[in-house]
């Protein structure tokens, strides 16, 4: 199948010198989308989308989003309008059952629009660290999940939060797929009855992208 799904992708925001806000997005991500579609034939298409609130909704309808990527940085609360913008966009998704990818802080507004409560998590082991995760089965009811991702096995990753998600906090509609295994924590989640995945890492830092990263965007982008 080839990937035609247009993807509407989230920004950081930032304060230039002279006080004017912005919204940014690192070059890695247009990088990996380029090599996502080397990699199975035909690249994404995607568009950026400016943390403008609930405006974004209706600009996202009017240029045919297909799915939703939500990228890191930003501390949840610290940006008011990427806040409200991701979360509106959030309910829409919803309500159309488009794909969702959360990357980090992605993954940590997925799990808080679940009703999650985030957890401090040792800086030591995931603030600008590498460790390894353990992928877990899907279960028998998810077959979409069982196919979309690794399911078992470990693989490393990066890591650049300070929050994330316990066993313990994961609400009932959230799914398990992946855990650090020194600490316990989870590291790759899914949604029960949506075609929603969080990641706590940056597969768009990585030098050399990961064959399981690609393979987890194409299936969830194109086969959703």
């Amino acid at each position: 199948m080839i990937l035609t799904r247009r993807i509407g992708i989230s920004m950081r925001v930032v304060c230039s010198e002279y006080g004017e806000t912005r919204d940014a997005l690192a070059r890695d991500w247009p990088v990996l989308l380029e090599k996502l579609g080397r990699a199975h034939a035909c690249a994404p298409e995607w568009f950026l989308l400016p943390n403008i609130g609930e405006d974004c909704v209706s600009l996202a309808r009017r240029y045919g989003i297909q799915g939703l990527l939500l990228t890191g940085g930003d501390d949840i609360g610290t940006t008011p309008d990427r806040d409200a913008t991701e979360n509106a966009l959030l309910c829409w998704a919803a309500g159309e059952r488009l794909p969702v990818l959360g990357v980090c802080r992605g993954a940590q507004m997925l799990a808080r629009h679940a009703g999650a409560e985030l957890a401090e998590v040792q800086r030591e082991r995931h603030v600008a660290a590498r460790h390894g995760v353990t992928w877990r089965a899907a279960g028998e009811q998810a077959s979409f999940w069982r196919q979309a991702l690794p399911g078992q096995g470990k693989t490393e990753v990066n890591s650049y939060h300070n929050w994330g998600l316990l066993p313990a906090a994961c609400p009932d509609c959230l799914r398990i797929a992946a855990v650090c295994p020194e600490d316990g924590s989870i590291e790759a989640f899914y949604h029960a009855s949506l075609p929603w995945l969080g990641i706590f890492w940056h597969p768009e830092r990585e030098k050399t992208p990961c064959a399981t990263d690609l393979a987890i965007l194409y299936n969830l982008f194109a086969n959703a």
